[in-house]
């Protein structure tokens, strides 16, 4: 990786450069939802497509040409959610090895989601809304439904946001309460869907910008799936700070008349096609990089339950094996771990990157069903869909049936052969999850959850974001600590880490603003402070 302050300031550039450019010569999105024949609602408007493209490929950072921009999905995703979820390993040792791996935050690094969010994201979804919020609102509903599954991954990285008066023309931007930004969430979504609802009843073969939209090719019935999923997930994620808001939410998703996602072809992930052609970046971090390799908590699981997932998500290393990194250690040479029998992810540049899958939908309405919520069937059942869903979505064809049925099989010991004082030894309850695979009717509300959030893990990878605020919400599973805490005190080594402090150029440009957000966060501008929703 070839981290630079130039090279943040050219990417900055290229974004600021793109939004400048896209808002010229706009016409008017000449559908009318309610009049308009399929041919004309599908004469999607150039300048409007454009940003809506400009949108996805924000969601988790892609870059814009061949060989640049990839390091910023690797920083503020990659050394961020991927190896704090326990996912991934790296094999760098970044400024000497004090880096965000050992919890000492780079201020270069911890600021990219940011401005990804607030130059990416919210200008594109303004620019939208500004054509399309009366004359093609089936258009701005999808907008808003991108924005939402962005800009939560921004507000689940550093908390307070300058979120619901983004764009009024300020010139410093007041900072909102994560709770302000969910409850607007909730808001959003349900207007985007009651829009598409009505505008599928109205044209229920018609399409909204397919020739710009590269998750569902402009499928309405996919789009409203997906937000009444993205509408579950948040609820979920707010269930122990505000449960009764948490069950009205994920019931009135959940009993949605099209509801949320259920088949594997559900899934919603950025389309590789001629008009968007991009690397994943993962393989560009794995393979070009070489800075990141399988996480040692992965190894545990995977091995340890004979998860027949596990070559699907990872190589086996030089041995034959599969072997990973523990995150926060000492690494003095990169080619001890980069050259050494680690494994790399299984993932190809044609890959596309998934926003959000069917499994993990089918175990949020378990943990639902576990609430005692209407979540349309019991927690068993839909915990043993979740398993079934993921061995579909990744191509295993063993019999699922088998792996859930299993009683016995607990996460493996670990290993680490290069430096034996970062092993994990079993037994050692603290930090090694005993949790198995079988579902079982005896056991403790709790025990069940971890076996739900265990299994969730294991079928999101390698969304290490959603992943990581799941740890932070629930501490399922069992993520290994850091061997190494270069924090100086901020960061507690058995709770982990809890967020990312507020941009550095937060600080320079709106100090007013920054500053009332660490009054609304409720603690210190570290990564030791918990989020709102962080109350478990």
């Amino acid at each position: 990786m070839k981290i630079t302050f130039s090279t943040i300031q050219v990417s900055l550039l290229v974004l600021l450069l793109l939004g400048a450019g896209c808002t010229k010569n706009f016409k008017d999105y000449n559908t009318n939802p309610h009049q308009a024949t399929d041919e004309q609602m599908q004469q999607d408007n150039l300048s409007t497509g454009s940003f809506f493209v400009q949108m996805q490929k924000n969601v988790f950072p892609i870059a814009q040409q061949p060989d640049f921009g990839d390091e910023v999905y690797q920083t503020s995703q990659n050394l961020v959610g991927d190896i704090y979820s326990g996912y991934m390993g790296a094999t760098n040792n970044w400024y000497s090895g004090s880096n965000n791996t050992t919890y000492d935050l780079i201020p270069q690094w911890y600021g990219q989601a940011f401005s990804r969010a607030f130059l990416g994201i919210m200008p594109g979804w303004k620019a939208i809304r500004k054509v399309t919020e009366t004359e093609a609102p089936q258009v701005y509903a999808m907008a808003t439904i991108v924005k939402v599954e962005a800009m939560h991954r921004a507000t689940d990285t550093y908390g307070p946001l300058p979120y619901l008066n983004f764009g009024n023309g300020a010139l410093q931007n007041k900072y909102d309460s994560q709770k302000d930004i969910y409850y607007k969430f909730f808001d959003e979504l349900d207007e985007a869907i009651a829009i598409l609802t009505d505008f599928n009843t109205r044209n229920p073969t018609a399409t909204a910008l397919d020739k710009y939209d590269f998750i569902y090719k402009g499928n309405i019935r996919s789009w409203i799936k997906f937000a009444n999923s993205l509408k579950l997930r948040l609820a979920i994620r707010i269930a122990y700070v505000e449960p009764a808001k948490a069950k009205e939410e994920a019931e009135s998703a959940v009993n949605h008349p099209i509801g949320v996602m259920t088949d594997a072809a559900d899934i919603a992930q950025l389309q590789h096609s001629s008009g968007l052609s991009y690397n994943h970046p993962l393989y560009i971090i794995s393979e070009n990089f070489d800075d990141i390799r399988m996480g040692a908590n992965m190894e545990s699981f995977l091995t340890g339950y004979n998860d027949p997932r596990l070559p699907k998500y990872f190589n086996a290393a030089s041995d034959g094996l599969y072997h990973g990194i523990r995150n926060g250690i000492t690494i003095t040479n990169k080619a001890d771990y980069a050259e050494g029998p680690f494994s790399k992810v299984n993932i190809s540049a044609t890959a596309p990157i998934v926003w959000m899958n069917p499994a993990e939908v089918y175990f949020l309405r378990a943990e639902g069903a576990l609430r005692q919520w209407n979540m349309g069937s019991d927690a068993q059942t839909l915990y043993e869909s979740g398993i079934r869903t993921s061995f579909a979505v990744n191509g295993v064809t063993a019999n699922a049936a088998d792996y859930y049925s299993n009683s016995t099989a607990i996460p493996a010991a670990y290993a680490d052969s290069k430096r034996a004082g970062n092993n994990i030894a079993s037994p050692n309850p603290t930090l090694l999850s005993t949790i198995t695979i079988k579902w079982d009717v005896t056991a403790t509300t709790e025990k069940n959850l971890e076996r739900i959030i265990t299994q969730k893990w294991i079928a999101m990878f390698p969304d290490g974001q959603e992943a990581w605020s799941e740890f932070r919400r629930t501490g399922y599973p069992k993520v290994f600590p850091v061997v190494v805490n270069n924090s100086k005190g901020l960061i507690n080594t058995t709770l982990q880490i809890r967020r990312l402090p507020f941009a550095a150029t937060e600080y320079q440009t709106n100090p007013a603003g920054v500053t009332d957000a660490a009054a609304l966060l409720g603690g210190a501008d570290n990564g030791g402070t918990p989020l709102w929703w962080d109350r478990n």
